[in-house]
């Protein structure tokens, strides 16, 4: 069975072949590896490994995962299908290509709505006006609005919150052009490489609905 475990480590030599090293001795096979964030002396890395069908296989390498000094585990998925498991690049430019198949604003907007959803693996995400005061498109138990005009303001208050290390599992991004805001959140933290990919995603949505719209 393919699954995909978030880990951090040292971002130091030889930490990472520890690591293959313990998935090996647990009969694990590591075929797909992305770097999500390096950031003081720690990188995230997101591994795609291909374990026995053993219920305890799981249990097993993580735990060979945590006998790397200063190695932790941060979230571990089951993949579904066969194959190498989905490559970060390939699911990001399909989703692009799915937003540009839409046909009409309205439309384009669902579609990034859903793909964003699916992608990170949000817990909720709503669609507001820039002002975050008020929801046009609620998925999932979303937060008020009181409380994301708080979260937007704690944000700017840091010296850089696109490139937050803290954890943080929210994010809000203002879709250019439309005076809307796409805010989404989940338990694990969203990393640096993928709030990249969020804004990336939501501004070709932004320049199609533009152009859709006869603005572009």
């Amino acid at each position: 069975m393919l699954t995909r475990i978030r880990i951090w480590l040292p971002d130091a030599p030889g930490v990472l072949g520890a690591v293959a090293a313990e998935i090996g001795a647990a009969q694990g096979n590591v075929v797909g590896l992305e770097v999500l964030e390096r950031e003081a002396g720690v990188a995230i890395d997101e591994m795609v490994v291909e374990l026995p069908d053993d219920p305890d296989a799981v249990d097993a390498v993580c735990r060979g995962v945590r006998n790397v000094p200063g190695v932790g585990v941060e979230e571990v998925v089951e993949l579904s299908g066969g194959g190498e498991g989905p490559d970060r690049e390939d699911t990001v430019l399909a989703a692009i290509a799915a937003i540009l198949a839409a046909s009409t604003p309205d439309c384009v907007l669902k579609e990034l709505t859903r793909r964003l959803r699916t992608l990170f693996g949000l817990a909720w995400l709503v669609v507001a006006d820039d002002a975050l005061s008020r929801f046009v498109e609620v998925h999932g138990a979303a937060p008020t609005p009181s409380w994301l005009i708080a979260f937007a303001a704690g944000a700017r208050s840091g010296a850089d919150p696109a490139n937050d290390t803290t954890g943080s599992g929210v994010f809000v991004e203002p879709v250019p052009g439309t005076g809307l805001a796409v805010c989404g959140g989940r338990t694990v933290a969203i990393r640096r490489r993928e709030r990249h990919e969020i804004a990336l995603l939501v501004t070709a949505a932004a320049r199609f609905m533009e152009a859709l719209a006869g603005r572009g």
